[in-house]
């Protein structure tokens, strides 16, 4: 099930507003402990806000599977080239009505997914090896074969690169939700105390633990960082 975000200010505010309350809340410990809470309660907001922070922003996992998707397509796009080149010469070497050159299948190899390519090129080096000496006329050569199955390695493991941050997107993005929620409910708490606390005796410190009153970025846009629901788009 997707959790829902339950705040309503930024995530970057939110880590702010952490260490705020954790401040205030040290300066004033000895009153929460009256309403039963352990002199160790700062240190808690202090850690929880650190692992609130400490979790990268969803830009930057993006950024990650943008980088592996751009590395997938740089493969694909080399194997591509060197199936169009064997595709090529197989052509002038075995003719291109024959039944020889008719196992190959050239045909929509820019219509082929990542993962069917990948099936694809293993089925043409394969083919090509019973018609070595026929090919080799027209220099589809060993090296050629190998380069388009190191090739087609290649892009079978940048797809595999991929999916994994995909996922790590997916996963990161749950994890710091969940966590900014456990942060959001204990401030909240904590600031329900404090202004209990100060309401009628401080104003100023009242005002401490009024969670928007101060934050200028109520008033903007607000950021929205959904849980990442995503699976990998093959070409």
């Amino acid at each position: 099930m997707k959790q829902v975000k339950g705040f309503k200010m930024p995530y970057s505010e939110l880590g702010q507003r952490g260490d705020r309350v954790k401040a205030v809340v040290n300066r004033d410990v000895n009153e929460f402990v009256k309403f039963g809470y352990d002199e160790t309660i700062p240190t808690k907001v202090e850690e929880k806000t650190k692992q609130f922070k400490d979790i990268l922003p969803d830009m930057y996992w993006e950024g990650q599977k943008t980088l592996k998707t751009n590395a997938k397509d740089e493969c694909r796009s080399t194997l591509v080239g060197l199936l169009g080149e064997i595709a090529f010469k197989s052509k002038l070497a075995l003719g291109s009505g024959s039944k020889e050159y008719a196992t190959f299948r050239f045909s929509g190899v820019d219509r082929k997914t990542d993962s069917e390519l990948v099936a694809y090129a293993k089925h043409v080096c394969q083919t090509a090896d019973f018609f070595t000496d026929q090919l080799n006329t027209r220099n589809v050569t060993t090296e050629l074969i190998t380069q388009t199955i190191d090739a087609t390695m290649a892009l079978d493991d940048a797809i595999d690169a991929q999916a994994e941050a995909i996922s790590v997107r997916e996963q990161k993005s749950v994890e710091r939700l969940a966590i900014g929620n456990e942060l959001y409910e204990l401030i909240v708490e904590l600031c329900e105390v404090g202004k209990r606390i100060w309401e009628h005796e401080n104003e100023a410190f009242y005002n401490d633990y009024v969670l928007y009153a101060s934050s200028k970025s109520t008033t903007q846009t607000e950021e929205t960082e959904d849980v990442v629901e995503e699976t990998t788009n093959e070409k």
